[in-house]
């Protein structure tokens, strides 16, 4: 039976140890086709008879055989190991994490223009509950409350249209 395996995470030099147990399996088996073969053929050769030769050759064909199949497994692995990251990347997209690189494409560029109109109807409805308070009393606490909330909305509102057409932000830094 094999070892049991904690269901954390496996320690970091676990995978490593892993991935060298595999590769020596795989040389080791590959060697001994090797050898299997070279006898085969020293054998065929001293004894010159048709028996050894066809020996030799199957021997030959495992051989090329297992050098094929190590080599599509690495590739199916390498492929492997290329969809996780894109399914990595996918669920980091989804689930509102920034993706490792930046997104482009068609959806990026909707998603885009979708955040810039956002912006846009943020910053006019500014515009209309401005104009609504221009009844108040200037001086007062609650127009002045009133007045900061909508100068932050704008900003923001502002930076969040600059920053999807790359240009720098601008406001007032508050410590």
């Amino acid at each position: 039976m094999g070892a049991m395996r904690s269901l954390g995470s496996p320690t970091p030099s676990a995978p490593a140890r892993e991935n060298r147990t595999a590769l020596w399996g795989t040389v080791v088996g590959l060697a001994v086709l090797v050898v299997i073969f070279v006898v085969a053929l020293l054998r065929a050769a001293d004894a010159n008879s048709v028996l050894g030769w066809a020996l030799a050759g199957i021997a030959l064909g495992w051989l090329m055989l297992a050098v094929w199949v190590v080599l599509m497994v690495r590739r199916a692995a390498a492929f492997g190991r290329r969809q996780v990251e894109e399914a990595r990347e996918q669920l980091r997209a989804e689930h509102g994490r920034a993706p490792a690189a930046t997104a482009s494409g068609p959806a990026a560029s909707m998603r885009d223009e979708k955040l810039s109109h956002s912006f846009q109807i943020v910053l006019v409805q500014s515009k209309v509950i401005k104009q609504e308070l221009d009844g108040l009393p200037v001086g007062s606490a609650e127009r002045e409350a009133l007045d900061r909330a909508l100068e932050t909305i704008d900003i923001t509102a502002g930076n969040g249209m600059s920053m999807l057409r790359q240009e720098p932000l601008h406001g007032t830094v508050v410590d």
